[in-house]
């Protein structure tokens, strides 16, 4: 019988993506398995992440992932043009543009 208690992580940030986001997450992930919690993490099945580093992937092979889709903010920049999609860094707009064509 499995007397762990659950926990529920949240997170944008979840392997195969890389980063200081991804770390912090994987290393709470394997803490809690370490205190008896059995954490289960909910992850974006379609994100855009910046940085992809394969390397957590062993890490966290054993740990329950439920992903589902999102709607991801950068791709409509992307799809509003060379200009927008250029200032997109990490998740964020870089400088304010006019929606306006110039």
């Amino acid at each position: 019988m499995n007397n762990k208690k659950k926990v529920l992580i949240i997170t944008y940030y979840w392997p195969p993506a890389g980063g200081s986001g991804v770390q912090r997450w994987v290393k709470m992930a394997k803490y809690f398995s370490q205190q008896n919690w059995e954490p289960i993490v909910l992850c974006p099945k379609n994100p855009e992440y910046p940085i992809l580093d394969e390397s957590f992937l062993e890490e966290v092979k054993d740990i329950p992932v439920l992903q589902t889709k999102i709607w991801e903010p950068s791709r409509f920049l992307k799809k509003m043009g060379a200009k927008s999609a250029a200032n997109l860094s990490g998740g964020f707009v870089a400088e304010k543009k006019s929606w306006k064509n110039d």
